[in-house]
């Protein structure tokens, strides 16, 4: 029986341990009203949702705009990008986890996100030597918790049964279930097929789903 295990980028196998206004405000080098951030946000989010190009320094222009600070914001989106990476920490444990089934098993990563910035994450930490697919939703044109991303990973690699791993059920499991996915909601209570609370226990869970 062959299956594709496919797994969640942020807040999965890479976490934040700093909170993204600190990073924000670091990318600019001063602190900012709340009024500026959350416009940040706002626009950063929805250019990503919308599957647009240049997202940060779209959301840095709007930000400029907007504070009483002068930055250059082509600039701050080049620093904020470099200071998130930089940031970002591997969950080693659920790392270890994908390159022991990627020995029998296909591999891939599933995420929503820019694609230049996710695939700098991917590599910097070694998942792309271990990943048989990479699908990040703005270089396919289709985004989470849409069904049509998840379909794409099916249509990529040819499996009997097919595994996701992600830690936001509304975003990650629902979609994944509803296109024919097992699922695994990390920390999660919610109806997915299984839910694990560390990656001892997904170990487990997981080897269930293989049987």
């Amino acid at each position: 029986m062959s299956v594709a295990i496919f797994f969640d980028l942020d807040g999965t196998l890479i976490t934040y341990p700093e909170d993204f206004r600190t990073l924000f405000e670091e990318s600019i080098g001063s602190e900012v009203s709340d009024e500026v951030f959350d416009l940040y946000v706002d626009k950063l989010f929805q250019s990503i949702e919308n599957l647009e190009d240049s997202p940060y320094q779209k959301a840095f222009i709007e930000a400029e705009k907007a504070a009483d600070i002068d930055f250059n914001a082509e600039k701050a989106a080049e620093n904020y990008i470099e200071i998130e990476l930089n940031a970002t920490e591997l969950n080693q444990d659920l790392y270890n986890l994908m390159k022991k089934f990627s020995k029998k098993h296909n591999v891939g990563i599933l995420t929503n996100g820019e694609g230049n910035v996710q695939r700098k994450k991917i590599r910097r930490h070694g998942i792309s030597e271990v990943a048989d697919d990479i699908i990040i939703s703005n270089e396919v044109g289709s985004r989470k918790p849409g069904q049509e991303i998840f379909q794409i990973a099916k249509d990529r690699i040819t499996a009997d049964n097919y595994i996701y791993i992600g830690d936001t059920y509304e975003e990650d499991i629902e979609p994944a279930k509803k296109t024919g996915f097992k699922t695994v909601y990390i920390s999660g209570e919610n109806e997915a097929n299984l839910q694990a609370r560390n990656p001892k226990s997904l170990a487990k869970l997981l080897n269930t789903l293989l049987d």
